[in-house]
């Protein structure tokens, strides 16, 4: 895995019950299922990753919507198809927290995860907004297969999580997965992320 890096998904965005995105750094492209629980509440979706970029396809109160996150940029785009809108977003500072090589300092086993081998790594530590405890699983190309752990917020709020993948299928993906589409209609996060229960932070 390169240092520093570590694909985790992390918390429900800024308080709200919509499920965050990971930012991983993988050495290959992959796409994959994902499954996603956050205090016992589950999201399906679907994940395409490159070195650097990936895409997070989830329904958000019924309306499909699509996460474009990029490695070299906190701003994040919120794809809404069927509205043919883009919404520019930053990236909570949740989804960062575990950017640290200490994360694979404790690796406790080894297991396969839908097929993929992986290393087990145990998971305490705290950081400015809180302390994350857990278990994250890894292959060696850095895909995070599995995750189970808690967050706690410095305002004592606790969030669980568990994330798994399977059908993950290894190799490049389309580079237009990681751009919104130049014809849609950009609006302020203000304007529209509350019709589909989120809280985020505007990009200006």
């Amino acid at each position: 895995m390169c240092a520093g890096i570590v694909g985790f998904a992390l918390l429900v965005f800024a308080s709200t019950s919509a499920p965050a995105a990971t930012l991983a750094d993988v050495k290959t492209g992959f796409s994959a299922d994902r499954v996603l629980v956050v205090d016992g509440k589950t999201y399906h979706g679907r994940i395409w990753t490159m070195p650097g970029m990936e895409r997070h396809e989830q329904d958000l109160n019924g309306i499909p919507a699509a996460f474009v996150l990029r490695r070299d940029t906190p701003i994040a785009d919120l794809v809404l198809p069927k509205l043919h809108t883009v919404v520019q977003f930053i990236l909570p500072a949740e989804l960062r927290l575990f950017d640290n090589p200490r994360l694979t300092r404790q690796p406790v086993g080894h297991e396969a995860i839908d097929g993929i081998a992986t290393t087990k790594y145990a998971i305490d530590e705290t950081v400015p907004e809180g302390h994350g405890a857990g278990f994250l699983w890894l292959s060696d190309s850095g895909i995070p297969m599995k995750l189970e752990g808690s967050f706690t917020r410095n305002s004592g709020r606790v969030a669980k999580l568990r994330w798994e993948l399977n059908n993950v299928h290894v190799g490049p993906q389309p580079g237009s997965l990681f751009e919104a589409p130049h014809d849609f209609t950009k609006l302020p996060a203000e304007a529209i992320v509350p019709l589909l229960g989120l809280q985020l932070k505007g990009a200006h």
